[in-house]
């Protein structure tokens, strides 16, 4: 009797020892549950930038449910509200040089308020009363033309049909991208369900999707993206592998929503930046005070992150894909401010010019900044300098003057005008 006891534990109802830590075993799906989920945050994400013109081919991916088989939202894309912020740099000569901080909207990431929200609506105001009218519409207005309204877009995770191996990659849309795919995708997918009551989506299902493809291309002075869905051809279907990858990713929400105390006092910077530049004094009010002090006891007191302008710093390296201009944005800008009849010598081309120089240096291209040169001359040779790039990694071992290309034809409305 007393060697029975021994091997009884106290306070388990009798439970014996071995009885205890084999109930309490690990199953198989439990094992996998936990790696998948402890994997997720060792995952980088990359993020699928059309740097070149041409027609991108893309597998879209559904949204991949919880550990747990259940799912927040069923669909292909997540919504998101976001800044990139032009921060300029403490002088260290005569030529100023910023860094860029890409911000989302903090209500979307669970904060009470937002600071830009915020401080815009306050210096719109302020604006307004002081019978400046053409300064509340500018700060109204979208990034492009200098404002500090929020872009929307729409991020899904793709999978490149041309490099299919690099794995996941995460898109942005546009909203009037995602509307245009968006509108196409429900046509095709009535006909189907016309056919069959019961079929999937056309672009983002597991078995039956259909290729995305979008054409980036040159019309006139303008970048144009034609978005279709390939449906002539066959239905793609995502293996095991892809499916696991796809499991174990970082959720979207996760990525795009993450707000930590480097975007906060970057955001901090930057208004700062923007009330000393519009001479409003917006940051020294008492609503912008209580609302910059909410947010810092909002932000978890275990989150050491801290925001610099040297490059090298920990936490600017590890936001640096995130943060990085990309062609598109500069081609975007300057389509924008075309169409608002903005040039080069005004202060939103003066802008743009100094984010290409930036640009130029982010990805060390061999393209001169000079004088004459205009801003779409350099977008040019921008993008020619990205497809030679592009080039020369598929062929590592061409030798110089061997097998070149033939010279584009200058005819065919490269160049812009």
């Amino acid at each position: 009797m007393q060697e029975e006891q021994k091997n009884e534990a106290p306070g388990t109802n009798e439970m014996s020892v071995e009885e205890i830590f084999l109930k309490s075993q690990v199953s198989y799906e439990e094992a996998q549950r936990q790696a998948i989920e402890e994997s997720t945050s060792f995952n980088k994400t990359e993020f699928f930038r059309m740097d070149k013109l041409g027609t991108y081919r893309l597998r879209v991916m559904p949204l991949a449910p919880n550990a747990d088989g259940t799912l927040d939202r069923k669909s292909f894309r997540i919504p998101v509200h976001h800044l990139l912020m032009e921060l300029e740099k403490p002088s260290t000569g005569n030529k100023p040089s910023f860094v860029y901080v890409s911000v989302p909207r903090a209500t979307q990431a669970g904060y009470e308020t937002d600071l830009i929200d915020t401080y815009r609506k306050l210096a719109v105001d302020v604006s307004t009363e002081n019978g400046d009218e053409k300064l509340a519409d500018k700060i109204k207005g979208g990034s492009y033309g200098g404002g500090l309204k929020f872009n929307y877009e729409h991020a899904l995770y793709i999978l490149d049909m041309h490099e299919r191996a690099k794995s996941l990659q995460l898109l942005y849309l546009s909203h009037a991208q995602y509307c245009d795919l968006n509108e196409r995708r429900m046509k095709l997918w009535q006909k189907k369900l016309d056919k069959n009551p019961n079929y999937p989506c056309p672009i983002s299902s597991v078995y039956n999707a259909y290729p995305v493809e979008i054409e980036k291309k040159k019309n006139g002075g303008k970048t144009e993206y034609i978005i279709g869905i390939d449906n002539e051809a066959d239905n793609d279907a995502l293996n095991l592998d892809e499916l696991n990858k796809l499991l174990s990713a970082p959720r979207i929400p996760e990525v795009v929503y993450r707000y930590s105390r480097y975007h906060f006092e970057a955001t901090l910077e930057f208004l700062k930046q923007c009330d000393a530049k519009y001479d409003l004094h917006i940051m020294e009010t008492d609503e912008m005070i209580k609302v910059i002090e909410k947010m810092k006891l909002d932000i978890p007191k275990d989150d050491k992150s801290t925001f610099s302008f040297d490059k090298r710093a920990k936490d600017s390296k590890e936001n640096a894909d995130e943060n990085e201009l990309s062609i598109d944005v500069l081609v975007n800008k300057y389509d924008e401010l075309q169409s608002q009849s903005l040039g080069d010598k005004t202060e939103e081309g003066q802008e743009l010019r100094a984010q290409i120089r930036a640009f130029i240096e982010q990805e060390g291209l061999p393209v001169h900044v000079t004088r004459s040169t205009t801003n779409s001359e350099l977008l040019d040779l921008i993008e020619e300098a990205l497809q030679n790039t592009e080039e020369e990694k598929q062929n590592p071992g061409n030798e110089s003057g061997a097998d070149e290309p033939e010279p584009e034809d200058p005819n065919t409305g490269r160049r812009r005008r």
